[in-house]
């Protein structure tokens, strides 16, 4: 079944959060709420006077849900404390809780700040360490029935190299989450592309989507997070700033391979992509015989 486009023989649909995934819906679109000025990509960083209006605006250019993050992942950045990270993504979601109408995730790592996170409101928790950073987190997320972002990862969030690696890392996530009680129709994966360890060339990621269909096998929706990432600035030449393009493109391709959900800072662009994939995928002519 590889490099061929998500066919009926591969669809599934559930709910999560309260949204349709899957079948004959079209992807959805998660925007970035970025609390971090540490970031890679310093224009898409929202301040507390900023950050309702730009979620805001998330949803009324069509984001299905909006993900927070208050810590930066980028390589080489100086991590900052988790109490650190727990002020500025309660403060955020004091704010959000009551006045925008999506599901809410959270971005963390950390047993503690997810159930604080939970209790304010947020529907669903985005690991990027797959579960393996805090043994405490898959219990905290099945204690709330929350649903969860897993993202593939053996010992550091992103480190496997290659699809296998990458398919072996989300099963063993997958499993943790189960024997925690977390409900397996309430799990989306994410490959964990992007360069999250000094191993892994953009040719890795380039690879994984050309094989993206392969994440089908696991039956559960698929997060596609390419967003102004450095593997497409190794093909463009382009800082964050000018990979808005190519960016669209690279989720695009994702999203037409099996991809359910697009993480990205440019949720109205991203729109119009998806829209463009469910057509080609769903939109068949009314061919009258003669």
């Amino acid at each position: 079944m590889e490099n061929k486009p998500r066919g009926d023989e591969l669809a599934f649909q559930t709910r999560i959060c309260g949204l349709n995934i899957g079948g004959q819906n079209p992807p959805l679109v998660m925007g970035v709420l970025n609390l971090s000025p540490e970031s890679f990509y310093k224009k898409s960083v929202q301040d507390n006077n900023s950050l309702l209006a730009a979620a805001q605006k998330m949803v009324d250019d069509g984001a299905s849900l909006i993900d927070v993050g208050a810590r930066s992942t980028a390589p080489n950045v100086v991590p900052i404390t988790v109490e650190e990270e727990k002020k500025r993504l309660l403060f955020a979601l004091d704010i959000l809780r009551d006045n925008i109408s999506v599901p809410i995730s959270v971005d963390t790592m950390y047993a503690e700040i997810a159930a604080a996170a939970l209790h304010r409101g947020a529907s669903m928790i985005n690991d990027i360490s797959g579960l393996k950073n805090d043994p405490e987190m898959a219990a905290v997320i099945g204690d709330f029935d929350a649903c969860a972002i897993l993202m593939a990862t053996q010992k550091k969030p992103g480190d496997p190299l290659g699809v296998n690696a990458v398919l072996s890392a989300l099963s063993n996530s997958i499993s943790i989450a189960e024997s925690a009680g977390i409900d397996s129709q309430k799990i989306v994966l994410d490959p964990g592309i992007g360069h999250w360890v000094p191993e892994k060339t953009s040719a890795y990621d380039f690879d994984l989507i050309h094989h993206f269909e392969r994440l089908s096998v696991f039956e559960k929706p698929v997060l596609v997070a390419v967003s102004r990432k450095s593997f497409l600035g190794d093909a463009t030449q382009k800082p964050p700033e000018g990979r808005l393009i190519s960016g669209v493109v690279a989720a695009s391709i994702a999203a037409y391979k099996g991809g359910h959900i697009i993480r990205t800072h440019d949720v109205a662009e991203t729109m119009d992509a998806v829209k463009i994939v469910h057509s080609i995928l769903t939109k068949k002519p009314d061919v009258k015989k003669v």
